[in-house]
């Protein structure tokens, strides 16, 4: 099932790389109507919870690991910064701060989810 999104993505980079972006963007989201329509249209269970307790320890590593980046990231840039050693490039500063929204929106919903119970 995920296969298909791999398939997907794998390929939109692929069309990328030979400057075909709307083809990889049409193989991306066939492969993306793929996942929906195995996940909708068969009766068969695909999911259980050993995928769900897999799935929930790969999303606390994921979170782990932008963590500990993030935070050895704005050490860098401050240090970078401050010491006028180099200019840090806008794309820099805008993926730190898309890793820190991340945190802050994991931290916002595992509150509400906590709470709600």
């Amino acid at each position: 099932m995920t296969g298909s999104i791999l398939v997907g993505v794998v390929g939109f980079l692929a069309a990328l790389e030979l400057e075909h972006p709307l083809i990889g963007l049409a193989v991306y989201w066939v492969g993306i109507l793929g996942f929906v329509g195995i996940w909708k249209g068969t009766s068969v269970q695909l999911y259980d919870e050993r995928d769900a307790a897999l799935e929930r320890r790969a999303s606390q590593l994921t979170i782990q690991v932008i963590a500990v980046v993030a935070v050895l990231l704005m050490a860098v840039l401050v240090i970078v910064e401050a010491t006028e050693a180099m200019e840090v490039p806008p794309r820099v500063v805008g993926g730190f701060l898309t890793l820190s929204g991340l945190g802050l929106l994991y931290g916002a919903i595992y509150l509400f989810v906590r709470y709600r119970r």
